[in-house]
């Protein structure tokens, strides 16, 4: 047998492979993006709601790198007329003292991701061992 001939049939097999992988590290990605979203939605504060229906997710492949982002866009205008980031105040200042849902704290978007961070893994490394049978 020629040797070329083997080695481009083990090269096809590697690359779908890849796809494999890459297809798989995409679904758990999306389930480990799904859920820290559902979970920080549940710690952002809720006075008036813009935080939480600002909140959204995507998951990209960027030349064979997968990036997952949970994202709060939330604006304001303060005092002075100036627009600020109020996701970012909140979630970085605590801007609220007191709040009035129980349950809801800022770092709302860092404590689950943390919390949470071997269970995400988790997530991706079953979606690729899945998409590899």
């Amino acid at each position: 047998m020629d040797f070329r001939m083997e080695t481009a049939a083990l090269r096809q097999f590697l690359e779908r492979q890849k796809t494999r992988v890459l297809d798989g590290a995409t679904l758990g990605l999306h389930d480990a993006t799904d859920h820290l979203l559902a979970a920080s939605r549940n710690e952002a504060p809720l006075k008036s709601g813009t935080l939480r229906m600002t909140a959204g997710k995507e998951v990209v492949n960027r030349d064979g790198r997968i990036y997952g982002e949970v994202f709060y866009s939330a604006t304001e205008t303060g005092p002075s007329g100036a627009r600020f980031n109020y996701a970012l105040r909140v979630h970085e200042m605590g801007e609220y003292k007191n709040p009035t849902t129980p349950g809801t704290r800022p770092k709302f978007l860092s404590r689950p991701l943390r919390t949470n961070e071997r269970i995400y893994k988790q997530f991706i490394a079953d979606a690729v061992r899945r998409a590899l049978r």
